[in-house]
């Protein structure tokens, strides 16, 4: 339910980039509106119009600065991560953890070439299925869904259930998801896929810990954490110190190669087209992107 909820919103943000001129855009994504049900389908029918389209985003950015820009540029980076896989015949495999709505199984090109690993809650992925199936035609080949009970289940068994073994060459997608989920339960991921063959890669998301732990750098991260933070029933539960993050992955088997904030974000991908919403990104400070590399 929750893990749906954040789905929609995760694909209706994607649907909002396609919303803007093909000059604009910072990735492609022909799908994830129609993944999406009723009232967002509303929504993003009433932002086809420019004026209703800026003045909503506006709205948002007014109340978050360099929220949204950043979104944007954080679905672009891995999609670049993805890319470059491909043109290096780096892998075999890609297994992304926590899928939701994700389309990049089905619009990144020669994605065909990879044998892809969906895996996330079974309602979730009898959603995703039903859909794409509808949208599609048929659900692609290369395409493996994997429900999953986080609470409840090994991923290590339900993988390997569905014809996913840890000698393939893999690169693991982990977005928007550890700052959900307790420590213990992000540990034991990271163990798992430091057992992956090595020169596997896995691309991450987190939040930082200075933010669970209440101190805010601006006015906008302090209304986010009204939202994500509250003392009863807290959204974000986890977030790692950036200056221990090697450290850190290093016990699982994991190289850092790269551990990227709002800063760099925006000096990569703010000129690349000309979007104003790229220009505050470095005002989003609280969430990070990891890319590591099994030893």
């Amino acid at each position: 339910m929750k893990a749906i909820k954040t789905g929609d919103g995760v694909a209706a943000a994607r649907a909002m980039m396609m919303l803007y001129p093909k000059e604009k855009r910072l990735f492609e994504d022909p799908y994830s509106e129609k993944l999406l049900p009723p009232v967002y389908k509303f929504y993003i029918w009433l932002m086809r119009n420019p004026k209703i389209r800026d003045s909503f985003i506006m709205k948002k950015e007014k109340s978050i600065p360099g929220a949204m820009g950043w979104f944007f540029c954080r679905e672009r980076y891995i999609d670049d991560v993805l890319r470059k896989t491909l043109e290096k015949n780096e892998f075999e495999t890609v297994v992304n953890l926590g899928a939701g709505m994700d389309c990049r199984a089905y619009y990144i090109p020669e994605i065909e070439k990879l044998l892809y690993f969906e895996v996330d809650h079974p309602k979730v992925i009898k959603k995703k299925m039903k859909k794409m199936k509808k949208i599609l035609g048929k659900l692609p080949d290369n395409v493996v869904y994997v429900p999953i009970d986080f609470q409840k289940q090994s991923l290590d068994l339900k993988l390997k259930n569905a014809g996913y073994n840890l000698t393939f060459k893999t690169l693991f997608i982990w977005e928007a998801v550890t700052q959900y989920i307790p420590k213990e339960a992000i540990d034991n991921t990271l163990k798992y896929i430091g057992q992956a063959a090595p020169g596997s890669k896995l691309v991450f998301s987190y939040v930082i810990k200075s933010f669970i732990d209440g101190k805010y750098s601006n006015d906008g991260i302090k209304r986010l954490a009204k939202q994500f933070l509250k003392k009863s029933n807290p959204i974000f539960i986890s977030g790692f110190n950036p200056a221990e993050m090697k450290d850190y992955l290093s016990k699982y088997s994991l190289t850092l190669i790269e551990d990227i904030d709002s800063v760099e974000m925006q000096k990569r991908y703010s000129n690349l087209v000309d979007l104003d919403l790229l220009k505050t990104i470095k005002e989003f400070d609280i969430e990070r992107f990891v890319l590591a590399e099994v030893k």
